[in-house]
C-alpha cells in the first residue's frame, strides 16, 4: 500500500485527452477559486473572524493590433490566482498527488478537479505559505506524465508572508485557439458558476478581486440588490418532483437577474456542491425566452437576463467525476428515476410564471404574426388552431410561419386520409353504422378539402387582378402588348405536354377548359404552314380536344388587342372569324397532324367552336352585325354566329365581358374566403 508521500502512477497525457470533454477553461479557473474559497474556510476554523480575500491576476501578451484604432483584447498569458487561506499543508498537498482523493469528499470533492489546469495550461505552479508546528513554504510545479507534483521545494518561512497559496497558470492550451476574454467577459463566466457561494445563507463570501491591467473588478460588488450592480438576487424557492408513484425529490433554486453582457441569454444552470456542472437555454422550453427583458433604470432602458441556480442533494450524489455532467440522462430510466429534462421543464414552468407579463405579452405576440398570415393565406385558416405556440420561436418570419402552417397541413390532411382509409377498410356496408362513418370520413376530407379549394381560390384572385390591369392603359395612355394577355391565359409556344394545369388560366374563358386532352398554344404542332397567326400581331390560337373520337369537340381561339379593329377592313387578312374558318376546313381536310405526326380524327359531324376575345367599339359592333351577320346576346357584349356547312360555331367576346363573367363565377367563392371582389 502506498504511504501518503508516495506519488500515484498514471500516464497524466493520456488521461487528460478523455478527461473533461465537456468542460471549458474556466473549469480550471473556477476550481483554483472554489480550491481557495475551502482553504479560507479551513483557516477560519482556526481563526473565527478571519477575512478572506482572493485575488485574480491576469497578464496579457504585449502585442499590438494591427491598426491602432482597434479595440482588440489581447491575449491571456498567465492567470495568478492567490488567498490568504490556510495553505498547503501537507495534508493538502498530498491529496493533491492522489486521483480520486477523499480529502474534501464532506464538501462534495471528487479530486479530480485540479486535472483542469493542466487540461488547458502547459505550465502550473504552485507557491504556499502554511503553518505546522513551524512557519514554512512550499513550491511545487504540475507534472504532464507521472507525477502530479514536481520539483517540490520546501524551506522555513521567513515570517513575512501570511499563509495562503498562488496558483499560477501560464501557456493556454486549450482546444480553442485563443484565449483572449475581455475583463467584463471572465468576470461574468466566472462569477455565473460560482454564484451560490454569494449568495449561501450564514455564510460571508471572502472578498475576489480581479486586475486586468489598468481594469480592476471586485466580484462581490457585482451583486447586490443596487440597480447598479450587474447581478442581483431577485427570488429563492423549491420545486417538488413525484416519481415511482409516492416519492418525493425536492429541488431549491435561487434566481439571479445578470444586467445584459454581450451575448448572454437566460439560462437554468444546474449545479452540485456550489459548482455550476450543466446548462441550458431557458428558450429551448419557453421560447419566449429568447429575447433579453427590460426594466426601466434611471429613465433609461437596461437590458437584463435571468439565471436560475438549482440544487439539491439529488444532484450532489449523481455527479460525475470531473463534475461536468450527472449520471442520469435527459430522461428518467430504472436506475436514475429523475431525469435533467424533468428538472428543467419544472424550473422553466417556475419562470414563466414569474413573468408572467412579459411572457403573455410575447406569446400573443407571436399568435397574432400567424393570425395575420392566415387572413392573407385563406387556405390555412383551419390549421391555424392546430400550432403548438408553446413550441413557436418568437417573432417568427413569414418564411417560418409558411414553414409551419405548411408542415402543420400536411401533417393533418396525412391523418385524415389515414382515418378514412381506416374506416373504409372496415366499414360494413350492412352495418346500423354506415351513415355515421360515412359522415366521419366527410368531415375528415372536407376539411382538407376546402383548405385547398381556399388556396386555389386566392390564386384565381391574383390571376384575375393581373388580368384586370393588362387590360389598364398604361403610363403611356397605352394598351399592354397583347402577349401579356396571351401568357396570363395561356403560355405562348407551350403545351398541355410541358405546361401544367396551374400554369395557365383557360378557366378565365370557360372552365371546362381545364380538362382537355390537349392543348396548343401559338407553335407548329399542328403545321408548317406559314398560314398561322403572326407571333408579333399576336394572333395566336389556342387549339383542344376532349380525346380523339370524330363526336369531341375541337375549340380554337383568336385573340385581339385590346383597341385593336384594324381587322374589320375588308383587306385586311387578320378577319379572326375568316381565321378560324380557314383552320376549321384545314383540320377537315387532314391537312393538320397531331404533334406527333399522326392524323387527327375528324370526321363530317365532328363539332367544331371557335372563340374570339376582342375589343368591340361601335365600328366593330356594326362590322359584326351588319357584315358578318352574328347574333347579339342579351348583354349586349357578345356575338354568335352558326357556320352550319362545316360545323363550326362561332362566339365574339369582349375582353371586358371575359373579365366580368369570371368574376361573377368566383364571386360567392370570394365572398366566402373574405376576399374582395
Amino acid at each position: 500500500m502506498n504511504s501518503p508521500n508516495e506519488t500515484t502512477k498514471v500516464y497524466l497525457e493520456k488521461y487528460l485527452k478523455d478527461f473533461g470533454k465537456q468542460s471549458t477553461v474556466y473549469n480550471a479557473i473556477v476550481e483554483a477559486i472554489t480550491n481557495s474559497i475551502d482553504s479560507i474556510e479551513a483557516k477560519r476554523k482556526v481563526e473565527k473572524h478571519h477575512k478572506g480575500e482572493i485575488n485574480i491576476n491576469i497578464t496579457r501578451k504585449k502585442q499590438l493590433p494591427l491598426y491602432a484604432e482597434d479595440e482588440i483584447n489581447y491575449d491571456i498569458e498567465k492567470i495568478e490566482i492567490s488567498d490568504n487561506g490556510i495553505g498547503f499543508t501537507e495534508e493538502n498537498r498530498n491529496s493533491f498527488n492522489t486521483l480520486y482523493s477523499p480529502h474534501k469528499q464532506s464538501n462534495g470533492g471528487k479530486g479530480l478537479g485540479r486535472m483542469f489546469y493542466i487540461k488547458y495550461f502547459q505550465d502550473v505552479t504552485v507557491e504556499s505559505t502554511f503553518f505546522e508546528n513551524t512557519l514554512q513554504t512550499r513550491f511545487f510545479k504540475f507534472g504532464k506524465k507521472y507525477d502530479i507534483v514536481e520539483n517540490e521545494q520546501i524551506k522555513e518561512s521567513d515570517g513575512k508572508m501570511p499563509t495562503g497559496a498562488k496558483i499560477t497558470l501560464s501557456n493556454y492550451c486549450g482546444p480553442t485557439k485563443k484565449f483572449n476574454d475581455s475583463t467584463d467577459t471572465f468576470a461574468h463566466r466566472t462569477l455565473e458558476k460560482i454564484l451560490n457561494y454569494f449568495v449561501k445563507d450564514n455564510y460571508e463570501c471572502p472578498v475576489i478581486t480581479l486586475n486586468d491591467g489598468d481594469n480592476r473588478i471586485v466580484l462581490n460588488d457585482q451583486i447586490g440588490d443596487n440597480p447598479q450592480c450587474k447581478i442581483s438576487l431577485i427570488d429563492d424557492g423549491t420545486i417538488d418532483i413525484t416519481y415511482d408513484g409516492d416519492k418525493t425529490e425536492t429541488f431549491g433554486f435561487k434566481v439571479f437577474k445578470l444586467r445584459k453582457v454581450h451575448t448572454q441569454v437566460s439560462r437554468i444552470m444546474l449545479t452540485a456542491n456550489n459548482k455550476v456542472v450543466t446548462d441550458v437555454k431557458l428558450e429551448d422550453y419557453i421560447p419566449e425566452f429568447a429575447e433579453d427583458f427590460v426594466e426601466q433604470i434611471d429613465d433609461k432602458n437596461q437590458k437584463y437576463i435571468l439565471r436560475y441556480y438549482v440544487y439539491g442533494e439529488y444532484l450532489d450524489e449523481n455527479v460525475n467525476n470531473e463534475r461536468t455532467d450527472f449520471y442520469f440522462a435527459d430522461s428518467p430510466n430504472l436506475e436514475y428515476p429523475i431525469g435533467k429534462h424533468d428538472i428543467e421543464s419544472k424550473i422553466a414552468e417556475e419562470a414563466k410564471r414569474k413573468m408572467k407579463s412579459e411572457v403573455t405579452t410575447r406569446f400573443e405576440k407571436k399568435k397574432e404574426a400567424f393570425r395575420q398570415y392566415v387572413n392573407q393565406n385563406v387556405w390555412y385558416k383551419s390549421y391555424l388552431s392546430k400550432i403548438d405556440f408553446d413550441k413557436i420561436k418568437i417573432n417568427p418570419s413569414d418564411n417560418e410561419i409558411e414553414a409551419e402552417l405548411h408542415r402543420v397541413k400536411y401533417e393533418t390532411d396525412l391523418e385524415r386520409q389515414d382515418r378514412a382509409e381506416n374506416i373504409l377498410n372496415t366499414i360494413d356496408i350492412k352495418g346500423d353504422n354506415l351513415a355515421q362513418k360515412i359522415a366521419e370520413i366527410t368531415t375528415d376530407l372536407s376539411a382538407t378539402d376546402e383548405s385547398n379549394l381556399a388556396q386555389y381560390m386566392v390564386f384565381r384572385k391574383a390571376a384575375l387582378n393581373l388580368f384586370e390591369r393588362a387590360l389598364q392603359w398604361n403610363d403611356l395612355e397605352e394598351y399592354e402588348k397583347e402577349k401579356l394577355l396571351h401568357d396570363i391565359i395561356f403560355p405562348t409556344k407551350r403545351d398541355s405536354k410541358n405546361t401544367s394545369e396551374t400554369e395557365h388560366n383557360l378557366w378565365i374563358i370557360n372552365e371546362s377548359l381545364n380538362f382537355t386532352e390537349y392543348l396548343s398554344s401559338d407553335n407548329n404542332n399542328f403545321t408548317k404552314s406559314s398560314d398561322r397567326p403572326d407571333i408579333a400581331a399576336f394572333h395566336y390560337p389556342v387549339s383542344y380536344r376532349d380525346g380523339d373520337s370524330p363526336s369531341n369537340p375541337i375549340t380554337i381561339f383568336e385573340f385581339k388587342r385590346p383597341g385593336r379593329k384594324d381587322f374589320i377592313n375588308p383587306s385586311s387578312k387578320e378577319d379572326p372569324i375568316e381565321q378560324i374558318a380557314r383552320y376549321v376546313i384545314q383540320f377537315r381536310r387532314g391537312q393538320l397532324k397531331q404533334p406527333d405526326g399522326l392524323s387527327i380524327n375528324v370526321a363530317e359531324t365532328t363539332p367544331f367552336y371557335g372563340y374570339i376575345v376582342a375589343s368591340a367599339d361601335g365600328d366593330v359592333k356594326n362590322w359584326l352585325l351588319e357584315e358578318k351577320n352574328m347574333t347579339m346576346t342579351p348583354d349586349g357584349e357578345g356575338w354568335f354566329l352558326n357556320r352550319s356547312n362545316i360545323n363550326l360555331r362561332i362566339e365574339f367576346v369582349t375582353w371586358e365581358k371575359l373579365l366580368k363573367d369570371a368574376k361573377i363565377r368566383h364571386k360567392t367563392f370570394f365572398e366566402k374566403l373574405g376576399l374582395k371582389i
